[in-house]
């Protein structure tokens, strides 16, 4: 009964004791989550305000970066600050105080920027003089000092506590120390002859337990290495992607030989060396490339292993190495009788063979099963002329894409463009003078789009962009960019010039011209025969009235 009262006060006192200390903890982490909230918000209205006065005084609309950046900041920020301090009636009031001061303050500096855009520099100058800015930026600057100096002595408060609990926790650890002691004497009285006559049997039970738990080690490790290598498996016929790949390789090879350096070795693609994909442990860098005829487990197609370095027979791209010291293996990877690279281990344990046997062929299997993907895949999606992606990969992305516009709620530009005059490239110069204009009008159009875009080729001499999350007046701009650039290109075919290479652009917008992918496409497409009737080389952008006159069109 004394052993079981001990138990009970070794095993509640620590975990009371931390919950106690942890509470503490707890809301001390809370409030500095609040006063660096609030100290970020600070920084991004005065970041705001560095944005607007660097594009006063040079005009340059880069300097709205950190402005616009700093809007963003401080709505995400006023949202964070309002979660955490949810409850927090002290704190909440002070933030509900800022929350119309900073909605006044953005709306000045819009101002100014509206102004130095409309009326030139003096105007917006004499606006800032007015020092209207300046009196918010002190009230935001005010209202951020009372919220941190109210969470500074809260957090003061909690630390002191913090202490004394800790203080409160080693004195109680300490007395129930002191009786454990005193339990221990008088246990270690009542068993000490029942221990000593106890011993041999103890000892012979030792002998048989060691021996039972090393074969159920082994076996458990052999368990172990056969889940990993499944699990393995299983994730590299989930992946689509070769860096995925390799990750999941090291990932797995680290855990089934945790003794062992080791390194995964493919053939490049111009199959005339072989560079590491993956390593673990200590892996020298230089030994990622070498030649296929400086492994003997490529040169023989089988498992090359090295006991004794004085001894066996050494692969050249590990001669010379630390590696090649210590005994090492090498495994080629072959996939359908072609090789596809090759396995390495080495290290102070000899790697098992039979699993590093195992774990090659599972990672060849992987391997070949994603080059086979991804090759259909791409003559799937891909244009085989242009190198954009084609109708179906349109079809699928844009479906995809206005739906997640219309939950977020934000705007996509559409546009449809073809070159003007076609066909005269193709009658004078002939198809494959038709097929390297369309090459650089794909070329431009890669140049001229951001990463999030969507670049496809619609059909025949008709491509399409989409423009997810952008303003109409930047889609117009890079439109008309796109425009320009393509009828400054020179195209030569033979040595000779194919002459001038204009386009027509039609412009339709989600979700005021269609929320459905045909009826966007189609008021884009009436955009450009808008453009083409209109004389071509230009953007149109889709008006509701172009309905009407859809038969009028000519054809391109």
């Amino acid at each position: 009964m004394l052993a079981i009262l001990m138990l009970s006060l070794n095993l509640l006192v620590p975990v009371m004791s931390e919950r106690w200390i942890d509470a503490t903890h707890v809301d001390f982490a809370q409030e500095e989550r609040l006063l660096s909230s609030s100290q970020q918000l600070l920084s991004a209205l005065t970041d705001g305000e560095t944005g607007q006065r660097g594009f006063v005084i040079t005009g340059r609309d880069d300097f709205l970066s950190p402005l616009y950046l700093g809007f963003a900041e401080v709505d995400r920020l006023q949202l964070e600050l309002g979660r955490l301090a949810k409850g927090d009636t002290e704190f909440m009031q002070l933030l509900e105080r800022m929350r119309p001061v900073i909605a006044e303050q953005r709306t000045f500096l819009q101002g100014t920027i509206d102004v130095r855009r409309q009326e030139g520099i003096d105007a917006a100058v004499a606006r800032v003089a007015t020092g209207k800015g300046k009196q918010l930026m002190d009230r935001l600057r005010a209202i951020s000092s009372e919220q941190q100096a109210i969470l500074k002595a809260r957090l003061l408060v909690l630390e002191q506590r913090g202490e004394w609990q800790q203080q409160v926790m080693v004195i109680g650890l300490a007395v129930i120390g002191v009786l454990d002691l005193l339990l221990i004497g008088l246990l270690f009285y009542f068993t000490f002859r029942t221990l000593k006559e106890g011993r041999e049997s103890r000892e012979s039970l030792q002998r048989l337990s060691d021996q039972l738990s090393s074969g159920m080690q082994r076996l458990e490790m052999r368990n172990r290495e056969i889940s990993l290598l499944s699990r393995m498996a299983g994730a590299l016929h989930s992946i689509n992607q070769f860096d995925e790949c390799y990750g999941i390789i090291g990932r797995f090879a680290g855990q089934l030989f945790p003794h062992n350096a080791g390194s995964l070795t493919l053939y490049h693609p111009s199959r005339d060396i072989l560079e590491s994909v993956a390593h673990w442990g200590a892996w020298p860098v230089e030994l990622d490339l070498f030649e296929p005829h400086s492994c003997w487990a490529i040169r023989r197609g089988q498992s090359h292993q090295v006991g004794d370095p004085g001894k066996d027979l050494l692969c050249p791209h590990l001669e010379g190495s630390v590696l090649a010291e210590h005994g090492y293996i090498c495994v080629p990877l072959m996939a359908q009788g072609e090789p596809l690279g090759v396995l390495t281990l080495s290290g102070d344990h000899a790697a098992d063979l039979e699993l590093a046997e195992a774990f090659a062929e599972q990672v060849s299997l992987g391997v070949s099963n994603l080059s086979l993907r991804e090759s259909l895949r791409q003559q799937s999606l891909v244009d085989a002329l242009t190198g954009l992606h084609n109708r179906r990969f349109l079809d699928e992305t844009l479906r995809r894409e206005l739906l997640r516009a219309s939950r977020k709620q934000s705007p996509v530009a559409v546009v449809l463009l073809d070159v003007d005059h076609f066909k005269r490239f193709n009658d004078t110069f002939g198809h494959e003078a038709g097929d390297l204009v369309l090459r650089h009008l794909a070329t431009e159009m890669k140049r001229n789009v951001r990463t999030s875009d969507l670049a496809c080729r619609y059909g025949g001499e008709e491509f399409c962009l989409v423009m997810p999350e952008i303003s109409r007046e930047d889609a117009v701009e890079r439109c008309e960019s796109l425009r320009l650039a393509v009828s400054r290109q020179q195209v030569r075919y033979g040595g000779q010039p194919l002459g001038p290479i204009n386009i027509s652009l039609g412009l339709a917008w989600f979700p005021q011209d269609g929320e459905q992918m045909d009826a966007l496409l189609h008021a884009a497409d009436l955009a450009l025969y808008q453009a083409k009737r209109s004389g071509r080389n230009r953007l149109c952008v889709y008006r509701r009235e172009m309905d009407g006159a859809a038969e009028e069109a000519p054809s391109s």
